[in-house]
């Protein structure tokens, strides 16, 4: 499990220091996706309406409304440390990304299309980052209580949601593939990395 973190956190210290560069063939690669995707997105009005309602469901107050709701059940089952463990991760999870993003400091991408707005910097996605969390923490709960298929199942399930919830924030022009893949990378980080210290080990609810 330290070795995923490992990973996970070398990553993101790269990507970062890439973003944070500002120049070279990612950023030249980020700029360019993101306004084809956001001309295509713009050709179809419908597709235009399913993006944002998938975008609101990974909004930080759905994702907020979500933890409050799988720590008030975890509560009622008398999974003290499981509870505390996802608002933990949730909590974790804002802070490092304020951080990064006020360090970082990406303005938001320039599209011809405007389909919505957001506010604050770029780097990262705070949407991917606070479903990639959310997701990874209940799979590092759940684990133990699956069959290696449900395993495999759920996390599947999980990385499909990240996914397009990150897709979303490319579709509708307000965040760079980098953005979406940083947010990720930190989401599942703040997931491993407490998993030890709350729930006593990485794969244990109770």
């Amino acid at each position: 499990m330290w070795l995923l973190a490992g990973g996970l956190g070398v990553g993101l210290i790269i990507l970062t220091g890439v973003v944070a560069a500002g120049a070279g063939p990612l950023i030249r690669a980020d700029e360019a996706t993101v306004v084809a995707a956001d001309m295509a997105s713009a050709r179809h009005p419908s597709l235009v309406v399913v993006v944002r309602l998938v975008t609101d469901a990974g909004s930080p107050l759905s994702i907020d409304l979500l933890t409050a709701v799988v720590a008030a059940f975890l509560l009622v089952r008398r999974r003290v440390r499981a509870a505390i463990y996802i608002a933990a991760v949730r909590g974790l999870e804002l802070g490092v990304e304020t951080l990064v993003k006020v360090t970082v400091d990406r303005p938001r991408p320039s599209v011809p299309t405007l389909l919505a707005t957001a506010q604050g910097m770029s780097f990262p996605s705070g949407h991917t980052a606070g479903t990639a969390a959310l997701c990874a923490s209940l799979l590092l709960l759940f684990r133990p209580a699956l069959a290696a298929r449900g395993q495999a199942l759920a996390l599947a399930a999980g990385a499909v949601v990240v996914a397009v919830v990150a897709a979303s924030r490319v579709l509708l022009g307000v965040h760079y593939p980098s953005d979406v893949v940083g947010g990720a990378l930190l989401g599942m980080l703040c997931a491993v990395v407490l998993g030890p210290f709350v729930t006593g080990r990485p794969d244990c609810g109770r």
